[in-house]
Order: structure tokens, then sequence, then C-alpha cells
């Protein structure tokens, strides 16, 4: 998942050009901030639903309109005063249909909750893996042949929806999956209640993670945009590995919190701090020796002059994937409210320092924004992590 955008990106700027790569960029920023909308923040808040208090029914719910409004949004904002920049019918075609892309994942991902919930995350990774990898081989090989970002999308797109269908229907037939619980409400509106926080927290999150990038796109160029992509892309290696440490253990995570284990939950979390952290240190070490000639290499484009950059942005990635394990905590403890003023102070921000420096300093200031930013909301879920140790001693209430 991580690298979907990197190897479909390395494929447009040798088969394109840079400015083909900054329109990618930029559509694929702007669908995975939307995504949020449509994940609506609910997985952990699913798998960690260990007394099955809401049917698979619900949830599913849940998604099909999140996923809806994500697409309704997603298109609404390219004509809103945020998000109209001009752009070209080809370039606006390109956005919506990266929304629709997109807009699997956000499906599938409350289908694999419930595999997750019923002790088979093996099973959804499997068919995840397998829809990605064969959906970027196509997509790649249809830029080859045509070079036409818009149209090698749009197939890509159309089956990826089309595997997605079959890939859950041969699941149902093989492992009987996803479960239909009895018990459990199977109303949806306690659910988008209930999740509110942690969807604006997590929109909130991307959207000021995309902040440099809108403003490069209304204040610079594509090819500027590209760039600010292809030094970016290592962001996502930190948040690639780290989540691989701990999204596996969240039900387990939850199931000691449900049980009053504070001091275990606490030591583990810290554990996963560190995990982290050192995860950042070794990826800007490799940076910073071999980062700017390999990226150089992958993107066909001389980013040596930006190794600092690359170095700076590694650092906001680190404090990004930090600030995400945070907010997963505080989902366990169900505390999730209290994220929501920190996001909007942290947004508002980022609103307000992200043009100052790109103006001031271009990509430079882009970068720094970033870290800045990143520092801040880092800082706040810590805070509330914390306080909801303190507070809360175990409890699971909504």
């Amino acid at each position: 998942m991580a690298f979907q955008s990197v190897i479909m990106l390395v494929v447009v700027t040798h088969v394109c050009d840079v400015s083909t790569a900054g329109v990618l960029t930029l559509a694929y920023a702007h669908a995975n901030l939307f995504l949020n909308l449509g994940k609506y923040g609910v997985r952990n808040y699913q798998v960690s639903d260990v007394e099955r208090r809401h049917s698979f029914i619900a949830y599913a719910k849940l998604r099909v309109l999140t996923s809806t409004l994500m697409l309704v949004f997603g298109s609404a904002f390219l004509l809103s005063p945020f998000g109209d920049m001009g752009y070209s019918a080809s370039k606006s075609a390109t956005i919506f249909v990266m929304l629709l892309f997109k807009c699997i994942d956000a499906l599938e991902d409350a289908v694999h909750g419930n595999y997750q919930q019923n002790g088979h995350l093996d099973v959804g990774a499997k068919v995840l893996c397998f829809r990605l990898s064969t959906t970027i081989a196509i997509f790649a090989l249809l830029v080859c042949l045509t070079r036409d970002l818009l149209l090698s999308l749009s197939i890509a797109t159309a089956y990826t929806a089309l595997y997605f269908l079959a890939e859950t229907a041969w699941v149902w037939r093989r492992y009987g999956l996803p479960s239909f619980d009895a018990g459990g409400s199977s109303k949806a509106l306690p659910l988008l209640k209930a999740c509110f926080p942690l969807f604006l927290s997590l929109f909130l999150l991307f959207y000021i993670g995309n902040i440099p990038k809108y403003t490069i796109d209304t204040l610079m160029d594509d090819a500027a945009q590209a760039i600010y992509g292809f030094i970016a892309m290592p962001v996502f290696v930190v948040g690639l590995l780290s989540n691989f440490i701990f999204n596996p253990i969240v039900a387990s995570l939850a199931l000691q919190w449900s049980k009053g284990k504070v001091d275990a939950f606490s030591k583990r979390f810290l554990w996963q701090s560190i995990v982290i952290l050192l995860i950042t240190v070794g990826c800007i070490v490799g940076a910073w020796t071999i980062g700017a000639p390999v990226l150089g290499a992958l993107y066909n484009t001389n980013l040596y002059p930006y190794r600092i950059d690359l170095i700076v942005l590694l650092m906001g990635g680190g404090l990004l994937a930090l600030a995400t394990l945070f907010t997963t905590g505080i989902t366990i403890m169900r505390n999730q409210r209290m994220l929501t003023f920190g996001y909007l102070l942290v947004s508002l921000i980022a609103r307000i320092l992200c043009p100052v420096m790109v103006r001031a300093e271009g990509i430079d200031g882009a970068s720094w924004s970033y870290l800045w930013v990143m520092l801040c909301l880092t800082l706040w879920c810590l805070g509330g992590f914390l306080m909801g140790l303190r507070s809360n001693k175990g409890s699971t209430s909504d």
C-alpha cells in the first residue's frame, strides 16, 4: 500500500514527464486525504470492539455511507474556493478517477476489519497484497503502452473494483467471512457519532500533511510538486515499517485496556515508541548516505540539492508515525473526542505557516514547515495519551 504511489510515480516519471508526475502526486495526495472520510477512522475502533457492541452489518452500512461521502465531498472540494486552482479538464478528471481508485480501499477496509476481529488478519493481508500488486502491474503496463495517465488510471480503477468483488466472494466461500454476528447493534448512526472525532482527527492529520503540497500547487508549478513528491516518498517508508509493528497488535492492546492492565498497556506503547524512533533514525542514516542518488535514479531527476530536505521530511515522518501511534492508543481508550481541538489548532497553524515558508524558501520552506507542524501535532497527541492513562484507569466507555 505504501509503495503503490512510489511505483506508479516512478513509471509515470520515466514514461511521461515530470509535469505529469506532478499531477499524479497531487491526485494521490488529494485522494488519500478524502480516503480518511471513506474510512472514517473506524478500522481500529472496529478491531478494538472486543465486546462486539456493533455487528458487521453496522460497520458495513457506515462504510458504504462514508465512501459515498468521500466521492461527493472529494469532488466538491475541486470546485470550492479551497480546491479550485483553475485545473484543466484532464487534471480534474485524473483527480476524480483517483478518488474512485482509492474508494475501493475504504470499502475493503471494513471487510478486512471483520477478518481481523475474527482472527484472520492473514486472509485480508493476502488478498490485499495480490489486489495491489496486480493493480500496480496493470497500471504500469498501460502507462508504458498508452503514455496516457488518465486512461491507464481509469482502466486500473475498473480492474481493482472487480477484483475486490471477486476476492470478497472467494473469502466468503472459503472461510465464511465476513462473519455476521447475531449480537450487537446493526445501526450505523451510533457508530457515525462515536467515530466522528476519529474521522475528523485523521482527516485533519492528512490535511495537515498535505498542506505543503496544496501550497506548492498554488504558488509553484507541477514540476516543483513532483520534486517535493519524490523527496517526500521515504516518509511513507517510516509509516509503513511502523504500521508493521503496531497495527497487528491493536486487538490485543484493546483487550489489555479492557481488563484494566494499564501498566502493561503503557509499557507496550513505550516500546512501540522506541521502535518507531529506531526506524526513523535508520531511515535517516540510509537517506543521508544513499537517499539522493537512489531516489534520483528512480525518478530520473537530480535530487542531490534536496538532500537536507529529505532528512527534514524523514524527521517529520517519524513524528507523524508517533502521532498516529498515540492516536491509536487514544482510540482504544475511547477518548477520541479530545483529539478534535488539537488537530483543528494544528491545521490552522499549518495553514498560516506553510504559505509563508513556501513563498520565502520554496521546497525548502515546504519541508521545514512539515517538520514543525508534525512536532506540534505529536506533542498534542502525546499529551492526550498521557492524560488518558491517568484519568481512565481501564475505563472502556464510549
